[in-house]
């Protein structure tokens, strides 16, 4: 029961309003570029980047008929940003990724009950 109550005294102080942005791009060299800066630029040491497929909807789809598109490389971005911030760091995100570029992308946001800070191994940012 004490340990109950500490948990939930500590979940409390670490808690904060945010914002999930999300991005889906389709370069590995912008998904870099936007990484870095985000990390340089804004601060920001909570994201996470994962491989994943992309279809039609990013990419111009060529098929003959009764076919599927085929699947081509994307990269899913996460950014965990306070909600204060979320507003800024969507438009430079949005800027950076060249969402706005016919083919480049799609970006979101969604809230988040809560998050909390952490920071990513300092070798892992500084990887060129």
């Amino acid at each position: 029961m004490i340990m109950d109550t500490i948990n939930d005294t500590q979940h409390h102080m670490t808690r904060e309003a945010a914002k999930l942005i999300t991005c889906v791009i389709s370069s590995e060299k912008k998904e870099k570029e936007l990484l870095q800066a985000l990390y340089k630029e804004c601060q920001i040491s909570r994201a996470n980047s994962i491989s994943c497929r992309g279809f039609a909807s990013l990419f111009e789809a060529k098929t003959q008929a009764d076919e599927l598109p085929k699947p081509h490389f994307a990269r899913l971005i996460e950014v965990i940003v306070p909600e204060a911030e979320a507003d800024e760091v969507f438009d430079f995100i949005y800027e950076k990724a060249g969402i706005g570029e016919p083919g480049a992308g799609v970006i979101f946001m969604a809230p988040l009950l809560g998050a909390s800070s952490f920071s990513l191994p300092q070798e892992m940012v500084e990887e060129e």
